[in-house]
């Protein structure tokens, strides 16, 4: 039973990333297929907090680091934009929600710039947090890693460079600005190319996360 609860935690984990590219997809998707896997996402992470209801006991416990407080501001902007992003989604719903929805939050511009804007912040947060935790999930599923300091080196400065590059192409700074964007240069492309942006972004801030470990570990 043990190893079944692992093996459920482990896989709950990684299908949150890996299933919130396709919602961030709207562009090359069915809208109610957007729409139903943002319910099964919103699933996926209602299991998950309950996995690690720990976490809100033992904010109380313990040393508060700066690294300790910096996951914790992380962790509570993740929960924070995922709810708003969830709520403004159903609530310009064109197909599950729609006939319990009110007209004017149905209508309100407001509502849709949060849903079209809030997953940018809720992609970078989500990296930052697998950066925070990566050790231990790599060394938890075994992962392979390079052992070469060289080619992580290069493979770091790759995922950085395409991190940067999808940035631009998707405007994501405008995007987390609130500014009324619907297709840039990157939703122009196939939408294998687009998801490949999107991961090279989530990696970015990935690597920022785990570096911000061992900086805060060396000092």
């Amino acid at each position: 039973m043990n190893r079944f609860k692992i093996n459920f935690r482990m896989t709950v984990t990684a299908l949150l990333p890996l299933l919130f590219l396709p919602i961030m997809c709207f562009h090359y998707v069915p809208k109610v297929l957007h729409e139903v896997l943002g319910i099964l996402w919103l699933l996926l992470v209602l299991i998950h907090i309950g996995q690690n209801r720990q976490w809100f006991a033992s904010l109380k416990c313990g040393r508060w680091t700066m690294l300790r407080i910096i996951g914790t501001v992380v962790d509570l902007l993740l929960l924070v934009v995922l709810l708003v992003m969830v709520g403004a989604g159903s609530g310009i719903s064109n197909h599950l929600f729609k006939d319990i929805m009110p007209l004017d939050i149905q209508r309100s511009i407001l509502i849709h710039q949060l849903h079209v804007s809030l997953p940018y912040a809720l992609l970078i947060l989500m990296g930052l947090h697998w950066g925070l935790h990566f050790k231990g999930w790599r060394e938890r599923w075994h992962l392979p890693w390079p052992a070469s300091k060289r080619v992580k080196a290069v493979l770091a400065l790759l995922v950085t460079a395409g991190g940067i590059y999808g940035s631009f192409l998707d405007r994501v700074g405008d995007r987390l600005l609130m500014k009324h964007i619907f297709a840039t240069p990157a939703t122009g492309e196939p939408a294998i190319v687009y998801v490949g942006l999107l991961l090279a972004i989530w990696g970015m801030y990935l690597i920022l996360g785990a570096l911000l470990i061992k900086i805060f570990r060396l000092r």
